[in-house]
């Protein structure tokens, strides 16, 4: 049946044959991958990752936290340092991992998008200028630099919300931090 269906589809059969098989290698690769490769907490990891409730006690408890310190604050925030979540310490690593938790509980949603808007006008002007160097170097720093931003500033919001697992991703320029906060300003100045 599945070959009648390739056949009347009009595609190339073999196309649809290769994808087919890769497809069955990656369903019997996988139980292999998970039970010899992974170790337990890397299976921890991924099953809160796809289902935080089933361990709001333990591997999940950040992400549950944060997701709550985002809700908690709305639209307008509840104000700077009133927030239940994190002046209360419900919330872990809030000035390090979780630093956009702790803008939306206490500056709402306006806070977080008004961090995003000047980020994204840091990073539009970043590739603009660096679209206008001359030197094909520098301007491939510069559009690294940018892309290392973007990165951290997606994954930590991401991380932040649930969407993403958590990394530890600080993010750029808020998140407290020396050795990266170093980085990240011997970067801006190169």
């Amino acid at each position: 049946i599945l070959l009648l269906v390739v056949i009347l589809n009009g595609k190339k059969i073999r196309d649809k044959i290769i994808v087919f098989l890769v497809n069955i290698l990656f369903g019997i690769a996988s139980p292999i991958f998970w039970n010899s490769i992974l170790s337990e907490f890397q299976r921890q990891r991924i099953i809160s990752f796809l289902n935080p409730q089933l361990d709001p006690q333990g591997s999940s408890y950040q992400v549950i936290q944060s997701i709550i310190a985002i809700g908690s604050g709305g639209l307008l925030g509840s104000g700077l340092g009133k927030g239940t979540q994190t002046q209360l310490r419900y919330l872990p690593v809030s000035e390090t991992d979780f630093i956009i938790s702790v803008i939306g509980e206490e500056l709402g949603f306006i806070g977080i998008l008004l961090i995003l808007a000047l980020f994204s006008f840091f990073l539009y002007w970043m590739l603009r200028y660096s679209s206008s160097i001359n030197n094909k170097f520098f301007r491939l720093v510069l559009a690294g630099v940018s892309f290392i931003f973007f990165i951290h500033i997606v994954i930590n919001c991401g991380m932040c919300i649930g969407i993403l697992p958590v990394t530890g991703l600080p993010m750029p320029l808020l998140s407290y931090g020396g050795s990266f906060l170093l980085s990240i300003l011997f970067m801006l100045g190169v």
